[in-house]
């Protein structure tokens, strides 16, 4: 038996084992006598159906046309597999480049996705706190808007409180408030200041009775103490403070002996620091005297020396030097005794050597 040659290409290189091709392979057994035939037979397709052959030990390469088909099959099942990420559930068009291959994108840990949900939250927190703010200002600029603008809020009365000296028309007019003006259009600052322009007012309480009603309330200083100031005489209270000056005498202790300079002396001044020291002395002073009952005598104090201040009783006739300021209390007893003790005597009263008794030495 002769072998066969080999075929090239897509022939096969195997012996088909079938009724129909019994008959070539005998006549191939006997090459001797070559005839050829004059009528050959017509290969039928149904010779060689080898999808109906049984074969036998031989592995069949697949054709071009079946490589593409599987090729094609194989790149969509890897398309299917990309197309669902680990990290998202459903695939979506942002993870497709625009040739419709897969991109790649990377696994977010769950950290990362943490901190990410927590800056979205923190950023969504700002931003409803800055509504928030921008809702509230707007309520405050309408309120703001209503409140100065409407007619409603004019002032139509002024009330005045806690005054004795100065009366109700001075303060109104030292307030410069106006009728039909804006209740919250005025400041407060700026009132309390043009009252206290008059060195009799010490304190000024401003306040706003809505709609419509300005409240002033006032407290005023009392002349206690009087300088001779030329013919005249500037009145003081007890803190130094220059309240008026008058050309009436009013019936009140005579200072002497201050340091303030005369050009300094005027209405809403204030003595030196020093006379205003000597004068919280004097009225420890006169305040145990008032107690005693015997201040009404005292009409005139001298200042200058406070290591020893000097009052001057005209009515007794009489000149008591009280030294400084200890002991007050028992200095204004020994006084009272001394004037009880030598009535109708002129003469002078020294209560002020610690080291001595107190003693009266009468005018020759």
């Amino acid at each position: 038996m002769k072998k066969l040659k080999k075929k090239t290409g897509n022939d096969l290189d195997f012996y088909y084992l079938s009724k129909d091709n019994n008959r070539v392979q005998k006549k191939k057994k006997h090459p001797k006598k070559k005839t050829k035939k004059k009528n050959p037979e017509p290969i039928n397709d149904d010779m060689f159906n080898i999808d109906n052959e049984i074969v036998i030990g031989v592995t069949v390469l697949p054709s071009k046309d079946e490589k593409n088909k599987n090729k094609k099959k194989k790149v969509k099942k890897k398309t299917n597999k990309e197309k669902f990420d680990v990290t998202d559930s459903k695939p979506t068009k942002s993870n497709y480049s625009k040739n419709g291959q897969a991109k790649n994108k990377k696994r977010i840990s769950y950290e990362e996705d943490k901190k990410r949900k927590q800056k979205r939250e923190k950023r969504f927190r700002i931003i409803k706190t800055i509504l928030k703010l921008l809702f509230i200002f707007a309520i405050i600029i309408g309120i703001s808007l209503f409140l100065f603008v409407s007619p409603v809020f004019n002032i139509k009365n002024i009330e005045v409180n806690g005054n004795s000296k100065i009366n109700v028309e001075e303060i109104k007019s030292l307030s410069k408030l106006t009728l039909e003006e804006n209740i919250f259009k005025f400041s407060a600052k700026q009132v309390k200041a043009g009252v206290k322009e008059n060195a009799y007012i010490d304190t000024v309480e401003v306040k706003r009775k809505i709609p419509n009603t300005v409240q002033l309330n006032v407290t005023e200083r009392k002349a206690k103490y009087q300088l001779e100031f030329g013919n005249a005489f500037a009145y003081l209270d007890g803190n130094g403070n220059i309240l008026e000056i008058s050309s009436e005498n009013n019936q009140m202790p005579i200072i002497r002996g201050y340091e303030t300079p005369q050009e300094n002396i005027k209405s809403g001044n204030k003595l030196v620091d020093n006379d205003c020291n000597k004068l919280l002395t004097v009225q420890e002073f006169l305040k145990v005297a008032e107690d005693s009952g015997i201040q009404n005598l005292i009409t005139i104090i001298d200042i200058s020396n406070d290591e020893d201040y000097k009052f001057e009783l005209p009515s007794k006739g009489k000149v008591a030097y009280m030294g400084d300021g200890k002991n007050i209390g028992g200095k204004i007893l020994t006084l009272k005794e001394i004037l009880t003790r030598e009535e109708g005597k002129n003469g002078q009263i020294f209560i002020n050597d610690s080291n001595k008794m107190p003693y009266f030495r009468e005018n020759v």
